[in-house]
């Protein structure tokens, strides 16, 4: 029975949010998260319909209740980024590993670090439970690894292919099936055969026949080139986090609307649980092992915090365009949609049935006010370089004279 794994993603449901702030979830007073002392939840207003709102109205009811703080000036970094050629062999390996082909073992004792393919039935008290049993379609366990519960895997080394055996074992107390949790189980095993891998050769015939490329020198280029520009746009997201966050932190704003912010949450439930059902597994099981929470309650006020926090956002980006006189004209939100449906693999007129006008309104708009920012903040990244150089200047003048 495999164990679980959390991994604390932020899924398609929530990117909804077309967010600057990545820190979504947190209340911890710490760079790159949103801090509570500036809101305060008296007067909070009831929904208001904002669909058929010009953008100026727009602008102007987001942003009535926010009292900018300072805005320009953020410091960020934001500075050369430089791929590695650890890198680009670490692509290159998982290239080449994509193409490994293996040989059936039928005869070798089975041991720790080895892959088996293996088949199971599980019972508890000799009834067979749900999700126990691999039907005969073989599965493969790398021993060793610990990615199934107890010490399942250590039960199958010194086994050789062809025997059949039993794996007992106990399912942690929280493990998250209350049927489950807790119970000691008997897993009826066979080993069907070990793998041994038979690594491809990385030559010119291995990324011709398997990429757009007919070299490993041009493959290799292709893969610099996509790692510096992958980690560009992540260090450029943290930089636009960093301000963003410091802006919101640094304004007050006195309410916000709190039907819209359990409206959006809402929705985004829906969609969670649209999800769980697609994947045929209720929406606590979800919750718990796709999102990594603790409990639904946990997951629930994560939902609701990212929403809240991103409502803050909205307000205070509509604070600074109306400040500004920032404004986004039809040319620039086409050209947005055009970015982002390339950017995404999807067709514009896929991006805008998933968004309404007015929503593409607003993220051309908080796209521009973001570039604003930075365009008036402090990038550190480029302060420190242009030491650096001076500093190398005065050395090299130095050891001239």
């Amino acid at each position: 029975m495999k164990k679980f794994g959390k991994t604390l993603v932020l899924a398609a449901a929530l990117a909804m949010s077309m967010s600057f702030v990545t820190g979504c979830g947190e209340k911890k007073k710490e760079s790159g998260t949103i801090s509570e002392s500036n809101t305060t939840t008296e007067g909070q207003s009831e929904a208001v319909d904002t669909t058929g709102m010009s953008q100026q109205e727009y602008i102007e009811y987001y942003a009535k209740n926010v009292t900018l703080g300072a805005y320009t000036g953020i410091k960020y970094e934001n500075g050369n980024i430089e791929v590695t050629d650890e890198e680009v062999q670490n692509e290159i390996d998982s290239f080449v590993r994509t193409y490994t082909t293996y040989e059936e073992d039928k005869e070798s004792e089975a041991k720790l670090g080895d892959t088996v393919n293996i088949d199971f039935v599980g019972t508890i008290d000799g009834v067979e439970f749900e999700g126990g049993n691999t039907q005969g379609a073989g599965y493969d366990l790398i021993l060793g690894t610990h990615s199934f519960i107890d010490d399942f895997e250590d039960q199958i080394v010194g086994h050789k292919p062809g025997e059949t055996f039993d794996v007992n074992v106990t399912f942690p107390e929280d493990y998250g099936q209350e049927s489950l949790n807790g119970k000691d189980a008997v897993f009826e095993t066979t080993l069907n055969y070990i793998k041994i891998p038979i690594e491809a050769e990385y030559n010119d015939e291995l990324v011709a026949a398997n990429t757009s490329y007919s070299n490993t020198t041009d493959y290799e280029n292709s893969i610099r080139e996509q790692l510096q520009k992958t980690k560009e746009a992540n260090a450029l997201a943290s930089a636009q986090n960093i301000v963003m966050v410091t802006a919101i932190n640094n304004a007050t704003i006195e309410s916000m609307p709190t039907e819209e912010i359990s409206a959006l949450a809402a929705k985004i439930r829906e969609s969670v649980e649209a999800q769980a059902q697609a994947n045929n597994i209720d929406y606590e099981t979800f919750a718990l092992y796709y999102y990594g929470y603790d409990n639904v309650d946990e997951f629930n006020e994560y939902i609701d915090s990212v929403c809240e926090e991103n409502m803050k956002e909205k307000m205070v980006v509509c604070a600074i365009a109306l400040k500004e006189g920032i404004t986004v004209t039809d040319e620039e939100q086409n050209a947005f949609v055009t970015n982002m449906a390339n950017e995404m693999g999807y067709s514009e007129d896929d991006i805008r049935s998933q968004y309404t006008d007015q929503d593409i309104m607003y993220y051309t708009l908080a796209e521009k006010v973001m570039q604003f920012m930075m365009d008036n903040g402090e990038n550190t990244a480029i302060e420190n370089t242009s030491e650096d150089a001076s500093s190398e200047d005065a050395s090299e003048a130095e050891a001239a004279e």
